[in-house]
């Protein structure tokens, strides 16, 4: 009996960390990134892209910015994109194809605003 019980949770927690995985694999790929500020000395909207594999946040361009982070299986992101010798602070949420949050800058210029995801 103690072996069947231990064995049932095994496969619990073996199932439990491969749903786990899967909720991050479903956000694995490119995503089309749009940064509007709303507060402070920053005008332009600017345009990213980003690439997610296993959970991890990077760059998906060149020498634009360097974006990192780490996205959980239920799709809460935080992270931060660096350019020019700016940091800038992400947080925010993905569901599907599509995700949203706030983000800050803290450098030469203070500005914050939101954010708005596609998945391409």
């Amino acid at each position: 009996m103690h072996r069947l019980s231990a064995a049932i949770g095994l496969m619990v927690i073996l199932a439990s960390g491969g749903s786990a995985a899967w909720a991050q694999q479903q956000f694995d790929g490119r995503w089309n990134i749009e940064a509007v500020p709303s507060k402070g000395g920053c005008a332009r909207v600017y345009r990213y892209t980003a690439v997610i594999e296993n959970g991890a946040v990077r760059s998906g361009a060149p020498r634009r910015a360097t974006i990192r982070g780490r996205l959980d299986p239920s799709g809460r992101i935080q992270g931060t994109a660096e350019s020019n010798r700016a940091k800038i602070e992400v947080t925010g949420s993905l569901s599907g194809r599509s995700g949203s949050g706030h983000w800050s800058l803290q450098g030469r210029r203070e500005c914050s605003g939101h954010w708005r995801a596609e998945k391409q």
